[in-house]
């Protein structure tokens, strides 16, 4: 039976009694209620005194648990600063907006504020008040002179990256005393060949000079004792040679230290090579020794400057020509592909001297009694100006040049 209709039972026999009885049942009934739900409440009580107790347990395990990873954090973070503060370069953290949230001590330094005072702030305040870094003439994407709050000049190496949240790590590397060491070595390094070029002038210009004044005295000589025959014509003539040598000497010097610029054209380069072998046909005995080889077609707009191109090649077939020697031969090659021009020039001369090698495009140096050493120099400065290059390639005999010109525009 359950307690429900248990009480229905009871309550039937309660209204059967006599008034005292039943009153003394009510009682009764009201008492055994009362300690029923006494009961209940108790075990109620219990139960949630238990279930309390599991929830401290319960949360004090979770805040252990929390300590040690806000303690494991705080070592991650004093760590993470501790080696972003290690770093040699410089470290700035930006959000999408170019607002400073996190430098290191790298970046303070080379900025020239403290983190407090930079985080929060535009990158302008990396490069001053133009909020823009103030770019010179020899900066690159990657690298820029900047004025820091502290008004001084840094030479900065940049890179930058994209973080998954939008933020943005730039990366600074302070290049002003390695900037400032290669300026003093590059500037040494111009003195240097400045010297090395006004001793090879200076010698150069001697020998004409020497026989210039030799025949002059003979000349006089000749003059102050009334000589009147074809001498005085042949030291005439000799000091007319030697003053021409002298002319073609500054001359070519004043072409390699010419101003690098070109005066860009289109030029037919088949037809310029032409003219040029027929050219020196016409000024050497080894008329016959001289062969072209240039395609039917495809070389007739050459971006370049035709005066320069031809002072190159008229450099390197002459030189051939005089290697190969009376019957020696020289061929010049020209062919194309897909992104240049190549014009090979090869004899089979005696070849290059080794100690010549690694000295070829160098002002004054030739293995030659009679040159000057300034040929292939300018050859190369004007080939370098058309954006191309000349090599001097390994050979089983003779001697090998070739010349590459982009076949794009010319730069300017």
């Amino acid at each position: 039976m359950s307690p429900s209709e248990r009480d229905a039972v009871m309550a039937a026999q309660t209204e059967a009694m006599p008034p005292s009885a039943r009153e003394i049942a009510r009682l009764e009934e009201s008492f055994r209620l009362f300690t029923r739900t006494t009961q209940d409440l108790e075990s109620s009580y219990k139960r949630l005194t238990q279930r309390a107790a599991r929830i401290d347990t319960e949360l004090a395990g979770a805040n252990r648990r929390l300590h040690t990873q806000v303690e494991e954090l705080e070592r991650v973070t004093r760590n993470q600063r501790g080696t972003l503060d290690a770093l040699p370069v410089g470290v700035v953290v930006m959000d999408a907006s170019g607002t400073l949230i996190d430098v290191n001590r790298a970046a303070e330094h080379m900025i020239g504020r403290q983190r407090d005072e930079l985080v929060g702030r535009s990158r302008a305040v990396i490069v001053g008040p133009t909020g823009d870094a103030l770019l010179t003439d020899r900066d690159t994407p990657d690298e820029r002179e900047v004025v820091a709050l502290d008004g001084s000049k840094r030479r900065l190496a940049w890179s930058s990256a994209s973080l998954p949240d939008g933020h943005e790590v730039q990366v600074l590397t302070d290049r002003t005393v390695a900037t400032r060491l290669r300026e003093q070595v590059s500037r040494l390094d111009t003195l240097a060949a400045l010297g090395e070029m006004a001793a090879g002038v200076a010698h150069e210009i001697r020998n004409p000079l020497n026989g210039i004044e030799g025949f002059a005295a003979l000349l006089e000589r000749a003059v102050s004792k009334g000589v009147t025959d074809a001498g005085l014509t042949r030291y005439a003539d000799n000091i007319r040679r030697g003053v021409r040598e002298v002319n073609t000497i500054i001359s070519n010097l004043l072409t390699f230290a010419s101003p690098d610029s070109i005066r860009s054209g289109r030029v037919d380069l088949s037809a310029l090579l032409q003219g040029i072998i027929d050219e020196v046909r016409g000024s050497h005995a080894t008329a016959k020794t001289i062969r072209g080889h240039f395609p039917r077609e495809g070389c007739e707009d050459v971006p370049g400057d035709a005066i320069k191109l031809k002072i190159v090649f008229v450099n390197l077939i002459k030189n051939a020509v005089e290697a190969a020697g009376i019957e020696g031969h020289v061929d010049v090659l020209l062919e194309l592909s897909e992104r240049s021009f190549l014009v090979t020039v090869r004899d089979d001369g005696p070849g290059l001297a080794p100690t010549m090698r690694d000295k070829l495009f160098r002002p004054f140096s030739t293995d030659k009694p009679d040159g000057t050493g300034l040929g292939l120099a300018i050859a190369n400065k004007l080939v370098s100006l058309h954006g191309g290059g000349i090599e001097a390639l390994e050979a089983a005999q003779g001697c090998t040049f070739r010349v590459t010109l982009p076949r794009g525009e010319t730069p300017r």
